[in-house]
């Protein structure tokens, strides 16, 4: 009888592990799905950002002060495409140790 019952809570305890880490790994597989999907919509807003102030310099300067906003804006999609890339990576490291 002892050694029926400790069969018992050992395969409830083992059943139990194996639902824990199925819904663990469920749970990092949808944390990097997320975390993809906020770096997509990083970079595509650091996009949008830039065509948006190219569009600001070229109809409110000219020249020499055109191209120097360009730049300026261009040098800021590059920085957020930067910032997007670091926060994913970031994430992904969160992800990983939470295993």
């Amino acid at each position: 009888m002892n050694k029926t019952l400790i069969a018992v809570i050992t395969a409830a305890a083992a059943t139990l592990s194996f639902g824990v880490h199925a819904e663990t790994s469920a749970d990092a597989t949808s944390d990097k799905a997320q975390a993809k999907a906020d770096y997509k919509s990083d970079k595509a807003q650091a996009k949008a950002d830039y065509k948006t102030g190219k569009a600001d310099c070229k109809a409110t300067s000219s020249g020499g002060v055109a191209h120097a906003c360009k730049k300026d804006a261009k040098a800021q999609q590059k920085l957020d495409d930067a910032d997007a890339k670091l926060q994913y990576k970031s994430d992904k490291a969160d992800i990983n140790a939470g295993k």
